[in-house]
């Protein structure tokens, strides 16, 4: 089931489901040790004696943001009761503490009492065994511990606090959980529990003569018994209302510490611009890491999560927020990046948010040559370690940090830099194999190549801002080598188009003749060939004939015959990024003002492809628009925001600052086209 709020602070994460359930608890680092590991954490209700669970079908679920900040709200409608119920969820932005506020409104004051059953279902450090859990009565609450990681519950009405609970085991010895335990509208107060531990507790709210009654709910963070009281007691001095107020506040003046005018943009384009920094920023640990999503539910799928730090996805990421205006933000992903450096310059295929390595498929031995020759590789992608290069130089023209370049100068760009100019094949002159930007195989990519290309530049820019100039010249001759060797080994004169990626076997290279949209991104954003050039324009035709959706809701895929999340015997997934990056190229070479406005109204295929959702998912299916793989996807918002800050970038090129400006230009009157 897809996440459709995320929230964070940076120590704390929470993701919630459609049906506004708790499914994924990261603490203390951004994507590190879920502690809900997708299990439900259930919230149930029973209205003068009627008892439902707020997943149970009789129940209507929208889920949304508030605009501008980091608060979710989740709407259930009763559809034959007439029961609304609205919750304000935030994760508070000091502390590590989960808030949820619970409006139930009374349709014409027909109903006198309400009892809400909230369900805890943790697997501490990701294992339901050997945890704790018990009700301590001298502060009301329910603990769950294993070793230094404590949660605690709680929750209260306007004039009680829990007046019920109980705990027990879940998914243990035939038992589906203690949440059953609820539906009688009484829990039987076992009172300590160990092994597979849940708990369910209970909060009455009289709603007679009220049309609007609230309950409070929270989970307190830390890693001490005596730290969450001191948390608990912090909830109740100050109040949940009070504390969404704060988290919003704070949030809202985030959202705009840099004032946009989005000129003619729609305003749902405006809100998920919004709504997408916030995304962003929900995944950037406090340590720096900035990982690719907080959903779970790509365990499901394919073994492990997307809880990584992926130095490529991080770096887009931080490109962003660094063109978004936040710099301090992206700062310490650099520094991130500086300390997992391998000794020899090169960047891993991922890493957990508190700098360890990651989990790994990737291979040190030639991918089927095991028996033939043991041929050696890196089990990297080379293309992380330069796309990172190329990161830090936005990010030092984006805040002119001098010192911090000459910091990371030795430490981390040199280092880098002369990882790329080495890591190629003597005989031919292209990188040794990698795997690709796809991970998916093993050889010389088109994309990869372009990175490089791209890395050695921005460190010959930082070479030459510090005057280094023999390291400057050796870096810009490197790039240009790549270029060169680029063009005779990897573009297909049959399909008029680089192709996906080649294998090098001692200097004879067999083109694979697949044509992929990353292959044609990656020229034209790291500015490998220029506009006009032959060979990038049949790529261009290449992709549009091959990797355009016919039909459907339209968009681009990835490359031919991706069965990635895809249905057999139908045409693969379009995705966000691949889409979008397609709309950028376009952006970025358009060559008037009625050209720029024509290509942005593409952007609604974005937000067509949402729903009722507030999140990008990664993919989509060709035909029904279904939300395909891990949502949200923080590279989605990512090339998303920087779609709609190119887009202005260009306006304002052609003189267009202010909305006013766009009035006296004369805006575009006319159709919408898709893609």
């Amino acid at each position: 089931m897809p996440r459709s709020i995320v929230l964070s602070n940076s120590y704390l994460s929470v993701t919630l489901d459609e049906d506004g359930y708790v499914r994924d608890m990261f603490y203390p680092h951004v994507g590190l040790e879920n502690h809900v590991n997708g299990h439900k954490h259930r919230i149930g209700i029973s209205i003068d004696g009627y008892f439902s669970w707020l997943d149970s079908p009789e129940w209507e679920v929208k889920a949304r943001y508030h605009e501008e900040t980091m608060i979710g709200e989740v709407r259930y409608f009763h559809r034959e009761m007439g029961v609304e119920i609205i919750s304000e969820d935030a994760v508070y932005n000091e502390l590590p503490i989960f808030l949820r506020r619970f409006e139930i409104h009374n349709p014409g004051l027909k109903y006198t009492d309400i009892k809400m059953f909230f369900s805890q279902e943790f697997s501490i450090g990701e294992v339901r065994l050997r945890n704790t859990a018990f009700y301590d009565p001298t502060k009301n609450a329910i603990v769950h511990y294993k070793g230094r990681r404590v949660f605690l519950v709680n929750g209260r009405s306007d004039h009680q606090g829990m007046d019920d609970y109980t705990v027990g085991v879940f998914k243990f010895a035939g038992k589906e959980g203690s949440f059953r335990d609820a539906e009688d509208g009484e829990l039987s107060k076992n009172a300590v529990e160990h092994g597979p531990v849940d708990s369910v507790f209970r909060v009455c709210a009289s709603c007679e003569k009220k049309e609007v009654v609230e309950v409070h709910y929270w989970i307190c963070a830390a890693e001490s018994i005596d730290d969450v009281y001191t948390l608990n007691d912090i909830v109740q001095a100050k109040s949940v209302p009070a504390m969404l107020r704060s988290t919003s506040c704070f949030w809202n003046a985030w959202s705009h510490t840099y004032m946009i005018d989005f000129l003619d943009l729609p305003t749902k384009v405006q809100q998920l611009y919004y709504n997408s920094l916030l995304i962003l920023r929900c995944h950037v640990d406090h340590d720096g890491g900035i990982i690719a999503s907080l959903d779970s539910e790509m365990l499901l799928y394919g073994k492990d999560s997307y809880a990584y730090v992926w130095p490529r996805d991080g770096a887009y990421v931080s490109v962003v927020l660094d063109k978004a205006g936040y710099t301090h933000v992206t700062k310490p992903f650099f520094e991130f990046c500086r300390d997992v450096l391998h000794p020899d310059g090169y960047l891993h295929h991922k890493f957990q948010s508190d700098k360890s390595l990651g989990s790994t498929w990737q291979s040190s031995i030639k991918q089927n040559d095991w028996l033939k020759d043991r041929i050696l590789q890196l089990p990297i992608q080379e293309d992380e370690t330069a796309s990172v290069l190329h990161a830090l130089w936005i990010h030092f023209t984006k805040n002119r940090d001098i010192e911090f370049i000459e910091e990371l100068y030795k430490s981390f760009i040199e280092k880098a830099a002369d990882f790329l100019v080495a890591f190629r094949d003597e005989k031919t002159g292209l990188p040794i194999h990698s795997y690709d930007l796809w991970e998916e195989v093993t050889g010389v990519s088109t994309y990869t190549c372009a990175s490089v290309y791209g890395g050695l530049q921005a460190a010959a820019n930082f070479c030459e801002l510090l005057g280094k100039t023999s390291h400057a010249k050796r870096y810009r001759t490197a790039a240009d080598e790549i270029v060169t060797v680029m063009k005779q080994y990897l573009f297909n004169k049959e399909m008029n188009s680089f192709i996906r990626y080649a294998t090098n076997n001692d200097g004879h290279v067999e083109q694979h003749k697949v044509v992929d949209i990353s292959s044609l991104y990656g020229l034209w954003y790291y500015d490998v060939l220029q506009p006009g050039d032959p060979m990038l324009e049949g790529t261009i035709q290449a992709v549009y004939d091959r990797l355009a959706v016919p039909g459907g809701i339209g968009g681009f895929v990835r490359y031919e015959n991706d069965s990635y999340h895809s249905d057999p015997d139908t045409f693969p997934n379009p995705w966000i990024i691949t889409t979008l990056w397609e709309v950028q190229r376009r952006l970025k070479y358009a060559e008037s003002l009625e050209e720029l406005q024509t290509i942005m109204q593409e952007i609604t295929w974005v937000t067509d492809r949402m729903g009722d959702s507030p999140v990008l998912a990664e993919q989509y299916h060709p035909y029904t628009g279904e939300a395909r793989s891990v949502s949200p996807l923080a590279w989605s918002h990512a090339v998303f925001v920087e779609t709609v800050l190119m887009y202005l970038e260009r306006m304002e090129e052609f003189g267009v600052k202010t909305s006013s400006d766009l009035r006296a230009a004369a805006p575009l009157k006319g159709s919408n086209p898709q893609l």
